[in-house]
């Protein structure tokens, strides 16, 4: 039993000093893009070798993380700055529906919560399906809503968690350079590989009873999903 507790201790040390390395490289790579046109790509660079760790234990960190920097450079900053272009449009429409009075306030209101609603949903797994699926920025905004919507568990537990690390770097505001962006995306990356996994599974059952249909009362019953 002690050698069992070492072993995971050990582990748990290895797996801290990998989430280290991860957030420096994503810091360093930040700044060779000048952080403007770095950010982007190191944090999709983050989230791909995250993706590859939790495939194949046994990676070159440095070298997975170098290749996919440079191979999603131009993609991720596409998309993240029009990320940051809607959330900047959200801000004003929400800064607008505030100063605004009128009898129509509560339904602008309705309205952006659910609009803000689907792009977070949306923020927190493009990237994560473009390192998994490497699909066009479309295509990507598109699971990204679809996986979202129909992982709501999965969906509300990485909330959860991401909202519990907010209160630990105020708590403890050393650790957010040392592991804060590495061990956020770790979390994002890794709930978005299961709602992958869920969703791909749902796929496949509802595909076997499109092709084998249950027929009731004469009637042929199909359910199709998008």
């Amino acid at each position: 039993m002690k050698s069992l507790n070492t072993n995971g201790f050990y582990r748990f040390l290895e797996w801290l000093m990998w989430i280290m390395y991860l957030n420096l490289l994503w810091i360093i790579s930040s700044l060779l893009g000048l952080i403007v046109f770095g950010i982007f790509p190191a944090t999709m660079a983050l989230i791909s070798t995250i993706r590859e760790w939790h495939v194949n234990e046994e990676i070159s960190f440095h070298k997975s993380y170098a290749k996919a920097y440079k191979q999603y450079f131009i993609k991720s900053n596409l998309m993240g700055f029009l990320f940051l272009v809607v959330g900047y449009i959200l801000f004003v429409d929400l800064q607008w529906i505030i100063q605004n009075t009128s009898t129509f306030q509560f339904l602008f209101l309705t309205v952006f919560i659910v609009l803000a609603f689907i792009y977070i949903i949306t923020l927190l797994y493009t990237f994560p399906i473009m390192a998994h699926f490497n699909l066009k920025i479309s295509h990507a905004i598109k699971h990204a809503i679809i996986i979202g919507v129909f992982s709501p568990l999965v969906t509300f537990i990485m909330g959860t968690i991401l909202i519990l690390l907010q209160y630990l770097w105020r708590f403890i505001p050393g650790l957010l350079p040392v592991i804060g962006v590495s061990l956020t995306f770790y979390i994002i990356t890794r709930f978005s590989i299961i709602a992958f996994e869920r969703f791909e599974v749902k796929q496949k059952k509802l595909l076997e009873k499109e092709n084998n249909p249950i027929m009731k009362g004469g009637t042929r019953t199909c359910i199709r999903f998008i």
